[in-house]
């Protein structure tokens, strides 16, 4: 019996692509020689040494973070417009909204647990009414911590009383979905909308 869902954000409700920002910033350097944007790419995103780790971890503020990657890449864009090259890389999958609405209707609590910065998780708001069905928002830039680090999963038991086997964990990663078995709970690696519809109905229809 589930009783609780967990869900990610990119790449569950919120496909994106996040390529396309290294080539955007390439495009802007004064320094563009020097640098592919597959560089830039690694510089930004690697799983462990990338820069998008501190700053998704709250370690930096959005300002400095900007400020990093000006001064590296001699950027020749202000605040405003990296902000325009940053954030829109999202789109909506129409089915897991459906999804969240139809759990939403049948009163199961909900949370967001994703890895995620200031930025874009501020346009996202503004954009995508779909997140404020969420009952809790778990961010990683709040929490001080990412996926698969056992604080940002720690936070989802204290929001809750409910049993760990009874919350269902939806990923996209394999690593962070069988990291919350490993802490108790329920979880499946989000491929499809359909995939998780025929969970939902061994479960609760």
């Amino acid at each position: 019996m589930i009783k609780l869902f967990v869900f990610d954000l990119g790449n569950v409700i919120l496909p994106f692509e996040h390529r396309q920002i290294a080539h955007k910033l390439h495009e802007v350097s004064r320094v563009a020689g020097r640098f592919s944007p597959d560089e830039i790419f690694r510089f930004l995103f690697d799983m462990e040494n990338g820069l998008i780790n501190a700053y998704e971890e709250g370690l930096m503020s959005s300002t400095d973070f900007f400020v990093r990657l000006k001064e590296r890449y001699k950027l020749e864009i202000d605040f405003e417009e990296f902000k325009d090259i940053w954030n829109p890389i999202f789109k909506e999958d129409h089915e897991v909204r459906d999804i969240i609405t139809y759990l939403k209707g049948k009163g199961y609590p909900l949370f967001l647990l994703s890895n995620t910065n200031e930025l874009h998780f501020t346009y996202i708001t503004e954009l995508y009414p779909i997140v404020h069905s969420m009952d809790e928002w778990i961010l990683s830039f709040e929490i001080g911590a990412k996926k698969p680090k056992q604080r940002i999963y720690d936070e989802i038991f204290k929001r809750t009383d409910v049993e760990r086997d009874s919350i269902l964990f939806i990923d996209d990663i394999k690593r962070y979905a069988e990291v919350a078995q490993d802490f108790g709970m329920q979880a499946i690696v989000f491929k499809s909308a359909g995939d998780l519809w025929r969970v939902i109905k061994e479960n609760l229809i």
